[in-house]
């Protein structure tokens, strides 16, 4: 039996401890009348210290007499010398095959100081399996009923075995009304017989119940050792909640994307053009201008946080297409098995019960417009397949369509990764890769252009102190220095969101190096490129292993605040810190920083 669905029983499980038991002395006579006085089949013999000496049966007494044996003898004359006996945690199974093979029909259970506690015949073997096979299929038939996925299994001939309570729900036929009737009976062509029909696994199948529930399906044939199906299971998971949280989350992301927008708009209602005084970053931005003017595909790559964003709506606003749609898509955030239907919709009809309308996917809507695929880089090879025969014919297919839509759409593609790299590596298709880099655009990180940095902090404050209402005068030097010092890993954002807390925090009208200490973020400004703290100047011999623990309690309590702040939402947290969520993770891993509500107090 597979250890993974039921484990051993053990001989305590199965053991008999009412038994009989008689000293090693007592006339065979006399136990012959006892074994039939109390019904015994047979008796353990012990010695005078009151341990196991021998066993002796009711056959082998029968035998004996019968033989013309001296009933008056002992007892003990009759027992075997060595008796084989068994221990009460020993896998029943273990103890069976002893009894098997030495073809013995009881085993007398010894603890571990040898002490008699049972005694296991071949009828407690045989109900001690089958004890254990009862237990364990009510607990796997408890598990299935409680188990949170409508669960359906049916055997070979489509007859329905198994039906759990959220699959009346989800299905809205009671488990009485199907269990022991055909499958297709109530559901032709559902998943489940599909699976026995074709001897095919099929796994997050996207559908919609009656009245647009969203589900994901899995459906696969069960087989037997000897390679022959007996039956299909399927599980289908109610994802509303998740659906729910999706566009909740969407609606979130937006409304932070027009903070943003806002944030970095000009006296005027065009959408900013990127801020930049270095020479390089403007040529960049003039070639774009004249870019935007053709159809040709762009892909921007930078770092994190650099305006990938705001040069793909740069590009757009500047296009023939600017009174058309720009659709943002971030690829990395689209499940694999919803992407042919975010992408290019469905059909009605397409899914069990689906809405009758259908819906339209993102290029669809993006028809005549831009489609601007954020952090294409991480897209799955299969999806990087689909996409590249939709740029490559111009057309697709909704799913469950039988008819092509053709679209007219400029495609934007952007990415933090090195693209060149992911290709050589074979995790990038180089036909696609050259089909989204007709034109290449790399911006440049933040710490290569430190002379940009006091212009955006004097254009990012006034939106700031318009946004929340305060009056900041000024900048000190020493304040600004440390600003363009900075290396600046997390870019322009992260430049942003620290102005961001800085104004949120900070009490008075000026910041300067006091308020960047009574906000707590000096250390990050002056630790990264290790310039001197107030600390290391009233300690000038402090060890680096110290500065690395001060250092690390003033990171730690940074993430904790912002963790506080943003109510432990870490994509919040992260953008307000200037660092990427994965990095978050890493560092409250790093620091022993556990979000459970309680131990961040």
């Amino acid at each position: 039996m597979n250890d993974m669905w039921i484990s051993d029983p053990k001989v305590a499980e199965a053991m008999s401890v009412e038994y009989g038991r008689v000293d090693s002395m007592m006339p065979v006579q006399e136990v012959i009348e006892l074994m039939l006085r109390e019904g015994w089949d047979e008796v353990i013999i012990c010695n005078e210290q009151g341990r196991l000496s021998g066993l002796v049966t009711k056959e082998h007494l029968v035998s004996c007499i019968s033989q013309g044996y001296d009933s008056t003898q002992p007892i003990k004359t009759l027992t075997r010398e060595q008796v084989v006996t068994t221990r009460p945690q020993e896998d029943l199974s273990k103890a069976r095959d002893v009894m098997r093979d030495l073809q013995i029909g009881r085993l007398p259970v010894l603890d571990d100081k040898d002490q008699l506690v049972g005694i296991l015949t071949a009828k407690d073997v045989c109900n001690g399996f089958s004890s254990k096979l009862w237990q364990q299929g009510e607990q796997l038939s408890a598990v299935m009923e409680n188990i949170t996925e409508a669960i359906q299994v049916i055997d070979c001939d489509g007859m329905v075995s198994f039906w759990n309570s959220e699959a009346e729900r989800l299905f809205g036929i009671k488990g009485r009304d199907i269990v022991g009737r055909k499958l297709a009976d109530f559901m032709p062509d559902d998943l489940p017989l599909q699976a026995i029909k074709t001897l095919q696994t099929y796994r997050n199948v996207m559908d919609e119940l009656g009245g647009g529930v969203p589900v994901i399906r899995n459906a696969a044939p069960v087989i037997n050792p000897d390679g022959v199906a007996i039956g299909a299971v399927c599980t289908t998971a109610d994802i509303s909640e998740i659906k729910l949280l999706m566009d909740k989350l969407n609606q979130a992301n937006q409304r932070v994307r027009n903070l943003e927008r806002f944030m970095i708009q000009q006296g005027t209602q065009e959408y900013v053009s990127f801020y930049t005084v270095d020479p390089k970053t403007q040529r960049l931005l003039e070639q774009a201008r004249r870019v935007a003017l053709t159809d040709a595909t762009v892909m921007i790559q930078g770092a994190s946080g650099t305006g990938k964003e705001v040069l793909a709506h740069l590009i757009h606003t500047h296009s023939k297409r600017a009174d058309k749609p720009l659709i943002e898509v971030n690829c990395s955030a689209i499940p694999e098995s919803l992407f042919e239907s975010e992408m290019f919709g469905y059909e009605a009809g397409a899914f069990t019960g689906g809405s009758r309308a259908g819906k339209a996917g993102k290029f669809e809507i993006a028809n005549g417009g831009t489609l601007f695929l954020d952090e294409v880089g991480e897209l799955p090879l299969d999806m990087q397949a689909k996409l590249l025969r939709v740029i490559q014919e111009r057309r697709f297919y909704r799913v469950g369509g039988v008819k092509p839509i053709e679209v007219d759409v400029r495609l934007i593609a952007a990415t933090n990764r090195d693209i060149v790299q992911l290709v050589r590596e074979g995790r990038f298709r180089e036909d696609l890769y050259y089909r989204l880099t007709v034109v290449t655009f790399q911006i440049p990180p933040l710490k290569a252009r430190p002379a940009d940095i006091p212009g955006l902090v004097e254009r990012i404050l006034k939106k700031l102190s318009r946004l929340y209402d305060k009056d900041i005068k000024r900048v000190d030097p020493e304040v600004m220095d440390l600003l363009v010092s900075y290396d600046w890993p997390g870019n322009v954002r992260q430049l942003q969101n620290m102005l961001e807390s800085i104004v949120i925090l900070m009490e008075g009208d000026v910041i300067s190096r006091q308020t960047l200490e009574e906000v707590r973020v000096i250390d990050i400004l002056t630790g990264e490129k290790g310039l001197p703290t107030r600390e290391a100047d009233t300690a000038p011999g402090i060890f680096d292993d110290d500065l690395k623990k001060s250092t690390d309690q003033r990171e730690r309590q940074m993430i904790i605040k912002a963790l506080r702040d943003c109510a432990h939402n870490k994509s919040s947290a992260a953008k307000m810190l200037g660092i990427a969520r994965s990095t978050l993770y890493y560092k409250m891993k790093v620091l022993g920083i556990e979000d459970n509500h309680v131990n961040l107090y």
